[in-house]
């Protein structure tokens, strides 16, 4: 009997790059459904847990992705209540690979600042999902987290409030559109992470030799021109001036990539229901 694995996604198309790392993870078959709701997620977990009979369940696993993270966390959760024993597969959620990403990112940096206790970072992007759900590990590790959004500051007091809701922690939130506004927020943090799209400089060679104070950066970008400028993908812990050392995508996307094998191989191995907080955990043992 051949391992399938069921991609259920919120989005028009299923995502390629889940989709290689599931197949280079033991799974034999990838079968996709683009679009999928609430509303017929039941009927589709059903047709899933009852094609294969009770067996089959060991063989099976659902993966849960797509660009909106409160719609994938919903149909996890009706994935989850659709399913009974005998009847029961691993599930995997991780929306736009924000969990797995935001795991490695916060993982990788705690290492690097060697803890994250009463650490001052602030989240460039912090208002999008990788960023968001960043700041909220570094919260709960106990940094002192701000999510910095280009917008107005209504804006990122709203996502503010929304994470301190629903993940019970504590952030604040400060709006940041130009460089110098970005270099004074950063000369009052310890650890800076840029979670914005590709292809968008937030800071250049330039500004960060004012910094004058140790300071960590980490960028998830790797497009050029990526996020700080003198920071390339590769970087792990580079020297980037006097004061300011970072690592670079790359280096975060190896224990990334390693989260989301080991995630799929482990629903090969046994029932497991996997999320934010799998990837969290198993990011710490690979930094």
């Amino acid at each position: 009997m051949r391992n399938h694995l069921f991609f259920l996604s919120t989005d028009p198309h299923a995502s390629p790059f889940d989709v290689n790392i599931a197949l280079d993870s033991g799974f034999d078959v990838v079968i996709p459904y683009p679009m999928v709701t609430p509303e017929n997620t039941e009927s589709l977990t059903h047709d899933i847990i009852f094609s294969r009979g009770p067996k089959g369940t060991s063989r099976s696993g659902i993966f849960i992705g797509g660009s909106d993270v409160a719609l994938t966390e919903k149909i996890a959760g009706t994935v989850r209540k659709s399913m009974f024993a005998p009847f029961t597969v691993s599930t995997f959620s991780d929306p736009k690979g924000a969990y797995t990403t935001a795991a490695a990112l916060t993982a990788k940096t705690g290492k690097a600042a060697g803890g994250l206790k009463d650490k001052r970072a602030m989240i460039l992007g912090g208002t999008g999902p990788v960023g968001s759900l960043t700041a909220v590990l570094c919260a709960r590790e106990g940094a002192i987290v701000t999510i910095v959004t280009s917008r107005d500051q209504v804006a990122g007091d709203r996502v503010a409030a929304e994470l301190e809701k629903n993940y019970s922690v504590k952030i604040g939130a400060a709006s940041a559109s130009t460089e110098d506004e970005r270099l004074a927020l950063m000369k009052k943090s310890d650890i800076a992470i840029a979670a914005v799209k590709a292809g968008v400089k937030l800071m250049s060679k330039e500004a960060l030799e004012k910094i004058e104070s140790p300071l960590l950066i980490a960028d998830v970008n790797a497009t050029p021109p990526y996020g700080f400028e003198g920071l390339e993908p590769n970087d792990d812990e580079k020297q980037i001036s006097g004061h300011v050392r970072g690592i670079g995508a790359l280096a975060t996307g190896a224990i990334k990539h390693k989260v989301e094998t080991g995630i799929f191989k482990s629903m090969l191995q046994q029932k497991i229901t996997a999320g934010l907080d799998t990837a969290y955990e198993l990011a710490k043992t690979l930094v």
